[in-house]
């Protein structure tokens, strides 16, 4: 396969077309058909080199642009699907294809910079994530890549009807502009001896939606919040662009946002505080937050378009944002100085740590008093490249998409940077960035990925887009394109692979039920719900994500102080119905203790039972109930409880061990 002239025609063709398009679209441009006739005529000379042959193709047969393309208009998108910058001109490129539905083909060329991303299969997948219709072909090995002198994601190559190449757009910056330019230039030279739009349909068989083939109710989970007050699971379900929570045992409770709300776009991190659920719109730009009884959506941060300020300071709606990935909340109040509950969000559109303040916020730090009001978003940590510079000075630090979040309570919030492969942390107040865990030492080096434990920079990941700090100072790494989840010990930045657990695709999100030392794994390509058990090892199972209609009701959570000595519960059920004598009601009991998970059941034959606790640190009652009311109709219903055993509280009602713990079934 031939490659494009290296010499000064093609080395000045991306900086003619970005003065073009200035010229044409910039501020006080107009469109100018003479200009643009002038372009052609002296940059559209060099021809398209030909797709190779033997490539894999999603969504098309292959095509061929001297062949079956001949005759139309060809954008070339070369792209990587793990690529934030890739992902930001998606949208415009689906509206050009619907402006321009006939005489116009966009194909998307997928040159993966990881090696995950070199698999068909993987690729199949983000084609679908992403809803592109088009054909995309893998240049696995770099073809095309190195035959169009490409030189960074994402790159835009505009092919005439000739076959030859009339523009070349790098990044994302103009992609409003090279969309105009096509219609305009659509509108001005059409194409010419078009072959029938019914010959390159024919070629085109879209690729089948995994959630589709799994049955499964989820579509590509993408990030996964296990809420402590209510022991119930809310999970991001990317592709269905919605959040359902759950019970402990996947039964769905509700679904948000409400159908009479604004609608979410490919919702990622999502958190609880103080009754409501916020969430990244991730494709809408902004942060929502839902009334958890009611549904209803308010925007918190965000004009729903995609910002590129850097710095922030405004308030609420009117602050622009870029694509938020994950959220973390901080009460800084045992900080010395600093007071209020701020809002962390891994900003990956602007490669930034940014921050919200849910109340008014005053951070104290090197004898520097800044106080934000409360609905400001602003910048905490990096300076918008993209690159892996950790500092102590947090606005001199560089990430590479920051896409995971998770608090340790203390000090540290632990970051998944993505396109850097590392685990980086946050040090509070003074918002210091650090290296915990893989990448290189070069800061421009964003290929310093693999699969390996070992210390610091030393282990290698591949992609993280997921973690969550368990309670022993370690943190669980969701290591995405490994299919992987790794422990790094804080402390020592030791990285191991729990190798126990397999069968992941893409994991990208993970949450701790500290309680029950269970953590729950958004396993994105398998559109499920992972359980971790954390035993000696860990085990796992599948969360079976159901949709009943309230088929169990949850009656919540109740504490119980834990003392040495403890080894039963006594719980009384009120409900106004009598039991039903000729059913078998029951508590299923699953009990978690250090030892691991076990699980009982009991009869229900009285209101009153004494229940096994030994060395639990919690457990879950399912319960079934069979009862009959006065006029002789009888029923079964079904109940979810969560008790906990604590040493201490924190503002929560606590039953003593002798007293009965009450639950409420009616």
């Amino acid at each position: 396969m031939g490659s494009l002239d290296k010499g000064g025609y093609h080395d000045t063709l991306p900086s003619k077309s970005k003065s073009l398009l200035q010229t044409l679209y910039g501020e006080g441009g107009s469109v100018d058909e003479a200009v643009i006739t002038c372009h052609l005529t002296n940059h559209g000379t060099m021809t398209a080199v030909e797709f190779p042959e033997g490539a894999a193709w999603v969504n098309s047969q292959p095509l061929a642009i001297h062949g079956n393309l001949k005759g139309r208009y060809i954008l070339l998108d070369f792209f990587t699907y793990c690529c934030i910058n890739c992902m930001h001109i998606l949208p415009a490129l689906h509206q050009l294809e619907q402006d321009v539905p006939e005489g116009l083909c966009v194909v998307g060329v997928h040159s993966g910079k990881f090696s995950n991303e070199k698999n068909s299969d993987n690729i199949m997948n983000a084609v679908s994530r992403y809803k592109i219709t088009h054909p995309v072909i893998n240049d696995q090995n770099y073809d095309m890549w190195n035959s169009y002198n490409i030189i960074c994601w994402p790159t835009l190559v505009l092919i005439n009807p000739s076959g030859k190449i009339v523009l070349i757009s790098i990044g994302e910056s103009d992609v409003d502009k090279v969309c105009k330019f096509v219609k305009d230039l659509v509108r001005i030279s059409p194409p010419t001896e078009l072959l029938p739009l019914s010959s390159l349909q024919d070629t085109v068989t879209m690729v089948t939606d995994g959630a589709e083939k799994s049955d499964s109710v989820l579509k590509y989970p993408g990030k996964v919040y296990y809420h402590p007050d209510s022991n119930t699971i809310f999970i991001s379900d990317t592709g269905n662009n919605r959040v359902v929570q759950t019970n402990s045992v996947g039964e769905i409770l509700n679904k948000y946002p409400g159908p009479e709300s604004l609608q979410l776009d490919s919702p990622q991190g999502l958190l609880v505080y103080k009754g409501w659920l916020y969430v990244c719109d991730t494709n809408n730009h902004r942060i929502v937050r839902m009334e958890l009884e009611s549904g209803g959506l308010e925007v918190v941060c965000g004009t729903g378009c995609q910002g590129h300020d850097l710095e922030g300071g405004k308030l609420g709606p009117e602050q622009e944002i870029s694509s938020p990935w994950d959220i973390e909340i901080i009460s800084l109040n045992s900080f010395p100085g600093c007071h209020g509950d701020l809002l962390v969000i891994a900003m990956a559109g602007t490669h930034q740590i940014w921050g919200f303040a849910l109340t008014d916020v005053v951070i104290t730090f090197r004898g520097q008093k800044m106080e934000h009001e409360e609905g400001k978003t602003w910048r905490l940590a990096g300076n918008g490249e993209e690159a892996n510079k950790n500092n102590s000075y947090p606005h001199k630090a560089s990430f590479a998409q920051p896409s995971g979040l998770s608090y340790d309570g203390c000090k540290y919030v632990y970051i998944a940077d993505s396109e850097s492969s590392t685990v980086r942390s946050l040090e509070l107040p003074s918002f210091a960035v650090k290296n915990v865990a893989g990448g290189g030492l070069d800061p421009s080096d964003l290929f310093s990925y693999g699969d390996l434990d070992g210390k610091g920079t030393a282990a290698k990941l591949q992609h993280p887009i997921g973690v969550t700090v368990l309670s022993n100072q370690t943190v669980l790494v969701a290591d995405s394109y490994n299919h992987k989840i790794k422990v790094v010990s804080a402390k020592s930045r030791v990285v191991f692979t729990c190798s126990q657990i397999a069968g992941l695709s893409e994991p990208s999100g993970l949450s701790y039920d500290k309680q029950a030392g269970t953590v729950y794994v958004a396993d994105t390509n398998n559109h499920t719900i992972k359980v971790l058990r954390e035993n000696e090892g860990w085990d796992s199972s599948n969360l079976s994500v159901v949709d009943r209609a309230r088929h169990t009701r949850n009656t919540g959570v109740s504490w119980v102080l834990k003392q040495a000595d403890t080894k039963t519960v006594t719980i009384s059920l009120t409900f106004s119905r009598k039991l039903n004598s000729s059913a078998s009601s029951n508590i299923k009991i699953t009990r978690y203790t250090q030892q691991g998970r076990e699980e009982e059941e009991v009869p229900v034959s009285d209101n009153v039972l004494e229940l096994p606790s030994l060395d639990s640190s919690a457990l879950n009652l399912l319960i079934t109930l069979f009862t009959c009311s006065e006029d002789g109709a009888c029923y079964m219903d079904k109940y979810l409880h969560r008790i906990n055993f604590a040493e201490e509280t924190d503002g929560v009602q606590v039953f003593k061990p002798e007293e009965t713990v009450v639950v409420n079934l009616n």
